[in-house]
């Protein structure tokens, strides 16, 4: 290894010869040789900016893997690597200006050690004969790696050369000036004897600071890192230069300084030849910054509320009954529950909500009690000592999260309930159920999806409650109270969903260009959190459309668009149950790729609902098939009887307890809790 160190200082120290014969100043020489270093790497730069702009562009994908593969390493692996692969990304690429850096600057640290040999050229015997007179004649024996420093010091102070030495050697020495700016670059920092070298330290630290800076407004990887990332890695340099520069000769130091100096030019240049901003939405990730930002000034706003509830929540004794909702949209899950309970025994309801504006707080009920408890520094000790009999949720993955079933308690019974008709086993992370205790099931594909799963898996035995969807029953009492009527012309509803290749990001100018020339009336109703990441696109299609049978609705206050429509366009979205369900209508399923969240849900024999019924409660059509979208929806109001009544045959296979579920919700509880009727 010491043989390779020396060939690169050999290398280097040819380099520094060319600079000081060219410049003639050992302090300027240093800094052209930063400068060259600077422009042997920029291609190195160049290979690192394209490698960084495919990592920012893939990052949403990536954080979507880990998420989905929590539980398989192996899986999430393998899927890491095709995602690089797609990407044409190349880990390891980040680390080769590291680790070309690291050798350079070991080299130049031999240099200015042994700046006889490998600036001016001394050869070895006349060194060898040097160091003797260094260590024998003045009895410096404590010098080390510095003792041509110490040599080249004593000869400038005066001390008589010793005989032997080649011709010129000693006026070569004596020549050579290794000041710069009054500063001795050959000494090292000190308190007690180089003082005033301690400035190289102070303006390789403001240097560091000065390049952190660049990087975090010009640097692509530094412009999509978070704050806290960013205040560490100044944090980090800044300190590291310093304490760097103040262990090496100042020489070493002058280097450090003019690299990070020239490397926020070389950033710049850089930019300039690969732009980043012509491959990344900035604007999205600004958009996403400070989204989050609004929700950490929106909670801390809420922290004083969020402690008094904590400690208002443990101040309860003998609590029977909580639930816990992750934002106020979950209510409604739970309402018909609710409201059963509290219509038939007087059983306290504790409701622990993540959402400061939940619907819950207004509910003046005396025997429901809110609290806010959002931020993990309050929401995961919560659950560690929860102390209850029962828990409701509608939120999967318990245990594998920040949300762990209680320390305190092992008899907690823990209750899932479904916030969607579709398959969990699809749509679900696999074993987001394993360590709830009962969970209540929409339907009996629903019961065969658990019992099945628990077979393959040799998994806990759940209690399985054959319940039903309260909001279901909700929807239908809504719908039949207003009453049904034919539309003229028909109206068509288009209700993407929010996942990766939506029908949104596959073909909705042509799916709309082709229904607009048809007997319709179009209202493209997109996800809201699409509406909330791109208002731009759905203004520039409101102004596409205007005038049209297209309408693009982007207000969500109402939901009279869903259950007045004749007909459904979507993809995979869960939005196809509720509006067949409780229409009666058809739904034209576009097949997109298809929204999975457990890779393994092909092991178990039960069909996922979102697969066995699309040509059931209507019709699928290929991406390639679109321009038949016109054509299948005469199809379906040609035949809305029919298709009326294979729905209603469907629902009354595949949901259990239509009309009643929140009654089997509420007496499941009642039961299990030993609550005494309502007096």
């Amino acid at each position: 290894m010491s043989a390779v160190v020396d060939f690169l200082i050999g290398i280097l120290g040819y380099v520094m010869r060319f600079c000081y014969f060219l410049l003639g100043n050992y302090g300027l020489s240093i800094i052209l040789f930063t400068l060259l270093t600077k422009f042997i790497l920029f291609p190195v730069n160049l290979l690192t900016q394209k490698n960084s702009i495919k990592m920012v562009q893939m990052q949403p994908e990536l954080d979507a893997l880990k998420i989905k593969y929590i539980d398989d390493k192996d899986k999430y692996a393998d899927e890491q690597l095709a995602l690089y692969k797609k990407y044409k990304y190349n880990p390891f690429l980040g680390v080769v200006p590291l680790m070309i850096q690291i050798p350079i600057v070991l080299g130049l640290v031999g240099v200015v050690y042994r700046p006889l040999s490998y600036v001016m050229g001394i050869s070895s015997g006349n060194v060898s004969v040097l160091k003797d007179w260094l260590e024998n004649t003045l009895g410096v024996t404590d010098a080390g790696n510095l003792y041509q420093l110490k040599i080249f010091s004593r000869l400038h102070d005066g001390a008589a050369a010793p005989a032997g030495l080649g011709s010129g050697v000693l006026d070569k020495i004596m020549s050579f000036d290794m000041h710069f700016l009054g500063f001795d670059l050959s000494e090292t920092p000190s308190f007690k004897d180089n003082s005033d070298l301690l400035l190289i330290p102070v303006i390789a630290g403001l240097s560091a600071l000065l390049l952190c800076f660049a990087q975090n407004k010009i640097n692509v990887l530094q412009l999509s890192t978070g704050k806290a990332n960013k205040i560490f890695t100044t944090l980090f340099m800044v300190s590291f230069s310093t304490y760097f520069a103040f262990l090496v000769p100042a020489g070493v130091g002058l280097y450090w300084i003019f690299g990070n100096l020239f490397g926020i030019l070389s950033m710049m240049v850089t930019n300039l030849v690969i732009p980043p901003k012509k491959y990344i939405d900035f604007d999205y990730l600004n958009k996403m910054k400070a989204q989050k930002k609004a929700k950490e000034e929106e909670h801390a706003k809420y922290i004083k509320r969020e402690r008094a509830d904590y400690k208002r929540f443990f101040a309860v004794e003998n609590m029977k009954l909580m639930f816990y909702s992750e934002q106020n949209g979950f209510y409604k899950y739970f309402a018909g529950m609710i409201d059963y309970i509290c219509e038939n025994s007087d059983l306290d309801i504790h409701y622990v909500t993540s959402d400061p504006n939940d619907k819950i707080f207004e509910d003046k009920r005396e025997q429901i009690h809110p609290y806010y408890v959002a931020s993990d520094k309050f929401l995961i000790p919560l659950f560690m000592k929860l102390d209850c009999d029962m828990c409701v949720m509608t939120m999967p993955d318990l245990e594998k999260y920040h949300i762990k079933r209680s320390k305190v308690r092992s008899d907690v019974e823990y209750v899932y309930i479904s916030h969607g008709m579709g398959s969990n086993n699809m749509t679900m992370r696999k074993g987001s159920l394993d360590w709830y205790d009962t969970v209540f099931c929409v339907g009996p594909s629903a019961v065969n999806e658990i019992r099945q799963t628990e077979e393959l898996y040799h998994t806990k035995v759940k209690t399985v409650v054959e319940a039903g969807y309260p909001l279901l029953d909700d929807m239908l009492r809504s719908f039949e109270a207003e009453g049904s009527r034919e539309n003229k012309p028909p109206k068509i509803l288009v209700a993407p969903s929010w996942q990766p290749d939506n029908i949104l990001e596959n073909g909705i100018e042509e799916l709309l260009d082709t229904l607009k020339e048809g007997d319709y009336e179009i209202t493209l109703r997109p996800h809201p959190q699409a509406v909330r990441m791109y208002p731009e696109k759905f203004e520039l299609m409101k102004e596409k459309y205007s005038g049209t049978n297209v309408i693009v609705q982007t207000d969500f206050s109402s939901t009279n668009t869903v259950f007045e429509s004749d007909i459904l366009i979507t993809d995979w979205s869960g939005i196809c149950w509720e509006f067949a369900f409780t229409t009666l209508r058809p739904v034209l399923f576009i097949n997109t790729p298809m929204k999975i969240m457990n890779a393994d849900y092909d092991k178990i024999a039960e069909p996922p609902m979102n697969i066995a019924l699309r040509d059931v409660i209507g019709k699928s059509l290929d991406l390639d098939k679109i321009s038949e979208v016109r054509k299948t929806a005469d199809e379906f109001i040609e035949n809305r009887e029919a298709y009326r009544q294979k729905i209603l045959e469907t629902r009354e296979k595949y949901i259990f307890n239509i009309g009643s579920s929140r009654k089997i919700y509420g007496r499941y509880v009642l039961k299990r809790l030993g609550a005494a009727k309502k007096k």
